[in-house]
């Protein structure tokens, strides 16, 4: 199975970290410049309460994120993946809330780029 690795990443003095993990393991990557919801709904001075805690992680000099995305062509390289970025960017302290987030998807299909045989 293929999978398809989205990072949000909020610290994005940290993105050269990232690819540098990714390109170590064998990975290719796209990196997005994004904007989260909790920003544009601060920024128009939107009350939901449930963001009121955001405003102390996108109050700061950099508005904006980095998505990276990453077709990954196993398990185990996705596993040592997750592992590698969780222990680069401390992701399992509490202390480091917010810095980002990892979600996975299942590729069911992929056109226009090679998927090497298994």
């Amino acid at each position: 199975m293929n999978y398809a690795l989205f990072l949000i990443l909020n610290d994005v003095d940290r993105l050269k970290d990232i690819h540098k993990i990714l390109f170590a393991l064998g990975c290719g990557a796209t990196t997005l410049d994004s904007e989260g919801m909790g920003r544009v709904l601060l920024e128009h001075n939107v009350d939901v309460p449930i963001f009121a805690g955001l405003r102390k992680l996108v109050e700061g000099d950099k508005p904006y994120n980095k998505t990276i995305i990453s077709i990954i062509h196993s398990e185990e390289k996705l596993r040592k993946v997750i592992d590698r970025i969780k222990e680069e960017l401390k992701m399992d302290t509490i202390n480091k809330n917010g810095i980002g987030y990892i979600f996975v998807l299942p590729v069911l299909e992929c056109h226009g780029y090679q998927i090497p045989d298994k």
